[in-house]
């Protein structure tokens, strides 16, 4: 998913609880632990940072906003702009209202949301029965029709039925939690119906749907809307004044502005931080974190369920041999791992389900042993051999594992060719694998975070059929099997269907196809002159977001 780290980083963290916050005041280290019309879009003059404008900078460009299909970077936009009908904090395992004030279960199959009364939508519509099915539906058929989105999460509904306008029941072909799945981080969020005219569509599935929302359009009920929209370099979001929680947030020092501002280089978010200029960071180069916080920024220190996937192109010699796979993975140094290349910034991982996830399975990991390696590697009577190894340029875990991995090869005779590519372009070498495998790479990583708290979100992207995101080429009918199976047994024996869930996992690690290097740590460095942070400014759920509705601006 996502994009830049370049400077090399150091310093140790201790794995904090999930979500817990610690503040301090300045000149001390600050640590904390986790009637409808069409917007109008015009160019703007970069705003200043004064006032109630709060600067975020952010590593990656934004790959989209449509609420239905964005499943990528786009998060950080959207996860402020729109809203689901509740969310879901995985720290105390708990739900919260957002556009639903309430839901309950009719029978395994039946459930009804209670919608609030009084919250509209950025266009001055009211939040309506209608607007939850046709948003949701969209998110479904788009994903049905076109194999795009996240729209899989909607597998078990049947239908929505809209009761009235503040009530409405969902009908699933099979039982499911849908409480987490309408918390979720991509593809639950609920819109106006009248983008069909702002479009100037009728269809449900038509493409100008989204290339009206691309151009920078909003229609959600979030309590920031868009102003400005250029996702290569920043987004303008203004102050929603008739958002329905302002007054149960009770936040009378809300930023009026927030800038979204696309630095990818941990210098520049470095420099922007000492400045002035910007006042979170989220890439600043970690080597560098110590000296920033002695001088009275502030930190948080996010445990996350993002992860680093290495996946091996099965449909490419030598990569294509299992054993040759188990001998690169023995090759690894993986004591090293997190230190070196996260910089104390995570924790060792196992399998390619991130500790603390449903679904997790401890002991997923290869022994680092150089010997056994080598012995494989006679036995295949494979050497001086060249692997290509693609990874995200800037991102500083990726270079500095690559490093790592090439050096440990080299004592096997391998060279490793590493290639560091801007996001896009990883992506479209690695989706490469299903179109001609020798176009894509031997070795590539591909890092991931929550879709809602479910197995299949990790598992699926080694499923044959999603060709966007399993850049093994990976194919095998038993695995994808299992893990469908398990995705629509979670509702009816969640016990059976986390067991059908480890053996898929159990497979994927025999077979050598993928592995979590780490589970890591996102620190977000702040100016305490300027924000303060409340504890429900961050969820781990929804990775990047900011939910700056909690954040006060102080000077």
């Amino acid at each position: 998913m996502k994009w830049y780290y370049i400077i090399l980083i150091l310093v140790a963290i201790a794995l904090a609880i999930l979500g817990a916050l610690y503040t301090t005041p300045k000149k001390e280290v600050v640590e904390t632990v986790a009637t409808p019309t069409v917007p109008v879009k015009t160019e703007t003059t970069p705003l200043k940072p004064s006032g109630g404008v709060v600067v975020y900078a952010y590593r990656d460009a934004i790959t989209g906003i449509d609420p239905s299909i964005e499943f990528d970077t786009g998060i950080v936009v959207l996860g402020i702009v729109y809203e689901p009908l509740l969310y879901y904090d995985p720290t105390r395992d708990e739900f919260k209202p957002a556009l639903a004030t309430s839901w309950n279960r009719v029978n395994e199959t039946t459930w009804i949301f209670n919608l609030r009364k009084d919250a509209v939508f950025h266009d001055g519509t009211r939040v309506t029965g209608d607007a939850v099915r046709f948003s949701i539906m969209r998110s479904k058929l788009v994903y049905e029709e076109k194999g795009i989105g996240p729209g899989w999460i909607w597998d078990c509904l049947e239908d929505i039925h809209v009761i009235n306008e503040t009530a409405v029941l969902f009908k699933l072909k099979y039982p499911a939690p849908l409480p987490l799945i309408a918390s979720s981080a991509y593809g639950a969020f609920i819109y106006s119906p009248n983008v069909l005219s702002y479009a100037n569509v009728t269809d449900i599935l038509d493409e100008r749907i989204r290339l009206w929302f691309e151009f920078g359009n909003d229609v959600g009920s979030g309590p920031y809307r868009i102003a400005s929209y250029k996702p290569e370099s920043e987004v303008v979001l203004k102050k929603f004044n008739e958002w329905w929680g302002w007054n149960i947030v009770n936040n009378s020092k809300a930023p009026e502005t927030v800038i979204i501002k696309i630095v990818e280089e941990p210098a520049a978010q470095e420099l922007g931080l000492l400045d002035g200029s910007i006042h979170i960071a989220t890439n600043v180069a970690k080597v560098n974190i110590r000296k920033i916080l002695a001088q009275g920024y502030g930190i948080v220190n996010q445990t996350t369920f993002h992860n680093y996937i290495l996946m091996f192109n099965v449909k490419k010699w030598p990569t294509n041999i299992t054993e040759f796979r188990k001998a690169i993975l023995h090759a690894i140094p993986w004591d090293k791992v997190v230190d070196f290349a996260f910089h104390g910034f995570g924790r060792d991982a196992s399998g390619i389900i991130p500790f603390g996830y449903p679904g997790y399975v401890e002991n997923l990991r290869y022994e680092y042993n150089l010997t056994k390696a080598r012995k494989i590697l006679e036995r295949l009577n494979i050497s001086n051999i060249k692997l290509e190894f693609v990874i995200v340029s800037g991102y500083e875990e990726e270079e500095r594992f690559a490093s790592l991995l090439k050096s440990s090869l080299n004592q096997l005779d391998i060279d490793v060719d590493i290639v560091a590519l801007p996001w896009e372009q990883v992506k479209e070498r690695g989706t490469a694998v299903w179109r001609n495998a020798d176009e894509a790479p031997h070795l590539i990583i591909n890092d991931w975070w929550p879709t809602y708290p479910t197995p299949y979100d990790y598992l699926y992207i080694l499923h044959s059929s999603d060709i966007e995101w399993n850049w093994s080429g990976y194919e095998n009918l038993e695995y994808d099997d299992l893990i469908d199976r398990a995705f629509q047994l979670e509702g009816i024996d969640y016990a059976q269907s986390m067991e059908m869930y480890r053996r898929a996992q159990e497979i994927i690690f025999e077979d050598a196809i993928a592995i979590s290097i780490c589970d890591s740590i996102q620190p977000y460095i702040y100016d305490t002159d300027k924000i303060r942070f409340r504890d429900e400014a961050f969820n781990p759920l929804y990775m990047f977001v900011v939910f700056f509705q909690y954040v006060e601006v102080v000077s």
